[in-house]
């Protein structure tokens, strides 16, 4: 095999798992699937035994299987794996690295290999990946280099495909340009994504990188201005429609507890009982988004920023759509890039307004472990799920006449 182009944010060779200090075990909290070649191997009578039983007994086929990469799945013990022993994986603290699936010995990172090259980031679903992602100023410029063989285990790529063709390189690396330049507001930047995204998929006549390369010259000019201030925020209308989303995820999935503690936070950070109208809440929404979260995102603007930035590089945004095995395939229809931004702007604005009220109830204390928390957890119980996605994207067309345009209404400030 030639020698592979590596590209990787900075923090990524910064990471090491925490195994049992870790706050949030991914082991806990949802379905770990198992390749087929590992089941196999768990099928042989001298594959050995660890504290929870033979692993014969630890692992099942799997229903809903599409792909060798889903092919069986751990049993679990009420929400978490079987081989969970003390904050430790038990297959692997006696049995080694080799008997664990694909996804246990990657988890959290994402391997993508692309045309000759491998891209590499992590999932902000593991607390330290979030840290080191979201906490430095340097964390996601990217590093290269050059790797005599492939990088990881081949079954645990999330993607082994080229990408359409140059152009689509050069739109993925100015659509993330575009998000971190920072001669506007973060809201701005993901509005003009947006529209940038909407004119890429309705005029396939012009050439796309002209279409990216004309609306980043624009955005630069000033000259998008009218278009999104024609558009005013109404904090009730944001406040409500996340709220219901967020509700509606709660009735689909096991949530995670630390998810629900931030969610905790956000309602007694509002004042939200069950006599507290939404013109109310809206009206002390404002006021937390105005006192502490945009002075927070001032001192921090880095923060969110790096999130969004990681989100794009990881998706391969905007063209990696997840299928059912989690594993990303390519996707340039114009229906396709517009459903990955909704997503893309969906989960930011969810986790920009339950930070709004976790604004509100810490005040002056609020701090970057408030928001990493709020992140981290987010990221599990939301970006792990091809359900929750398709929910989404169902409940924003129920609830927006102009899907692409009134998403940006719920990150404004």
């Amino acid at each position: 095999m030639p020698e592979l182009h590596v590209v990787q944010p900075r923090y990524f060779e910064r990471f090491q798992c925490l195994g049992s200090d870790c706050e949030d075990t991914c082991c806990n909290g949802w379905g770990v699937i198992v390749d087929h070649e590992t089941y196999e191997k768990y099928q042989d009578p001298q594959a050995g035994r660890v504290a929870a039983g033979a692993l014969t007994e630890l692992v099942e086929i799997n229903p809903a299987s599409i792909s060798p990469r889903d092919h069986a799945k751990m049993r679990l013990v009420e929400t978490h794996c079987c081989a969970l022993s003390d904050g430790l994986c038990s297959i692997q603290q006696t049995l080694g690295e080799p008997l664990i699936s694909d996804m246990c010995s990657s988890f959290p990172r994402v391997l993508n290999a692309t045309g000759g090259g491998v891209e590499r980031s992590l999932h902000l679903s593991c607390p330290e990946a979030a840290r080191l992602a979201l906490s430095g100023w340097d964390a996601m410029e990217l590093s290269e280099h050059i790797d005599p063989e492939l990088p990881g285990r081949p079954g645990s790529y999330s993607l082994v495909e080229d990408l359409p063709d140059q152009h689509a390189v050069e739109i993925r690396q100015l659509m993330i340009h575009s998000i971190r330049d920072r001669s506007r507001p973060l809201w701005q930047r993901i509005a003009f994504l947006g529209l940038t995204i909407d004119q890429l998929a309705t005029e396939a006549e012009q050439p796309s990188i002209d279409i990216v390369r004309d609306h980043l010259a624009r955005l630069k000019s000033g000259s998008l201005d009218e278009i999104l201030e024609s558009h005013a925020a109404a904090p009730a209308v944001q406040f409500e429609i996340v709220v219901e989303l967020i509700v509606a995820r709660f009735a689909v999935e096991y949530t995670s507890p630390r998810f629900l503690e931030c969610y905790g936070e956000f309602m007694r950070g509002l004042g939200w009982t069950g006599q507290s109208t939404m013109e109310e809440l809206g009206e002390r929404y404002q006021n937390a988004l105005r006192d502490h979260f945009l002075p927070f995102v001032q001192r921090h603007e880095y923060f969110f920023e790096n999130y969004l930035v990681n989100y794009m590089f990881r998706t391969l945004f905007p063209y990696g759509r997840k299928q059912r095995d989690l594993t990303l395939t390519l996707d340039s229809d114009g229906e396709a890039i517009k459903k990955a931004y909704l997503l893309f702007a969906l989960h930011f604005a969810i986790i920009r307004t339950v930070f709004i009220g976790m604004a509100a109830l810490h005040r002056d204390n609020l701090n970057i472990d408030h928001a990493l928390k709020l992140v981290q957890s987010c990221s599990k119980a939301f970006q792990h799920s091809n359900s929750v996605s398709a929910l989404m994207l169902q409940f924003l067309t129920q609830h927006a006449d102009h899907p692409m345009r009134d998403v940006a209404l719920l990150v404004m400030d």
